[in-house]
């Protein structure tokens, strides 16, 4: 017994609704319900089951892909259990994924948060398998601040731990549209590059593409890990977040793009987490839903790229 499987509990819901052998499966999940920093909409610790029983009433035929997911394997490794204290939670995810990393080489692993701290432990683990692994961020936020509410761990800061450690130039947004004067100053002044809600509608999904595939290039990113705040969909189509924001992106721009940058840039993507999904504030589930469907279409992108490159 690991401490992956010490430190994580197995639930009565599986995503996809089967539970496949690991070392068998195409593509793994683990649920991180954890919130303790959330300053608004509390709840997101609640989302990991509400997640899985969205995609256990949706299909999982992708359009885009072409592909039914349901012909792949998926191992759903259950929820982590994780201390209040934020540093410590960091340090426990890190130590968790980093096990999953090491014993599954090369398969994606999902994450339902929980809220967007979980992405730093989860980021450095990554970080201590591939020697440059850059982070595509969907948000509506920067999650730059140096702190927020006395806490250095804050899912209001998590985007400020990795760019400090690991640099600017390993991040790239996109819809973001809200943030502090204190967070465009810092972004700009590590040349973290950008693309607004409003100015991803009006350049469109090719132009979109083509400036986060020139992004990976000059990074020389080795390993991909995208990061999706569910608060950068517009609020008429994700209610249930934990800081809604208006003037947000519609579904298919955002599963549009992330379709086609991992397609078409053949980099490989290890890492995939879904977060901020408030149940509690959730009308009709219908965010939950979309959660659930935003995961399955980027498993449809990574079964995509995979078969492209023989893998």
């Amino acid at each position: 017994m690991g401490l992956a499987d010490l430190y994580t509990s197995r639930t009565s819901l599986y995503f996809g609704g089967v539970e496949a052998d690991p070392e068998k499966a195409d593509m793994l999940v683990a649920g991180v319900p954890y919130d303790a920093t959330s300053s608004y909409r509390r709840g997101s610790r609640f989302a990991p089951r509400a997640i899985r029983e969205a995609a256990a009433n949706i299909e999982f035929y992708s359009l885009r892909a072409g592909i039914d997911i349901e012909d792949y394997r998926i191992t759903d490794l259950g929820d982590m259990v994780l201390p209040v204290n934020p540093p410590e939670a960091v340090k426990r995810i890190e130590t968790v994924i980093a096990e999953i990393l090491e014993n599954n080489p090369g398969k994606l692993l999902a994450l339902l948060g929980g809220e967007h701290s979980i992405t730093l432990g989860a980021y450095r683990a990554l970080a201590r398998h591939n020697a440059n692994p850059c982070m595509l961020v969907a948000d509506a936020h920067f999650d730059l601040r140096s702190e927020y509410m006395e806490e250095k761990y804050s899912h209001a800061s998590v985007m400020r731990r990795i760019t400090e450690v690991y640099g600017g130039e390993r991040v790239f947004y996109i819809g973001v549209r809200a943030f502090a004067k204190e967070e465009l100053e810092y972004a700009r002044s590590k040349q973290i590059e950008y693309i607004t809600s409003h100015a991803a509608r009006l350049l469109g999904v090719r132009e979109v593409v083509s400036r986060v595939s020139r992004w990976i290039k000059k990074a020389g990113c080795q390993s991909l890990y995208v990061s999706i705040d569910m608060d950068t969909y517009d609020p008429a189509y994700a209610p249930g977040v934990a800081n809604p924001e208006p003037e947000g992106l519609e579904p298919w721009i955002l599963l549009d793009t992330i379709f086609r940058v991992v397609v078409e840039s053949g980099i490989s993507l290890r890492i995939v987490d879904i977060v901020e999904v408030s149940p509690p504030y959730d009308c009709s589930e219908i965010t939950s839903v979309l959660a659930a469907k935003t995961l399955l279409e980027v498993f449809a992108a990574y079964l995509t790229q995979r078969a492209k490159s023989g893998r």
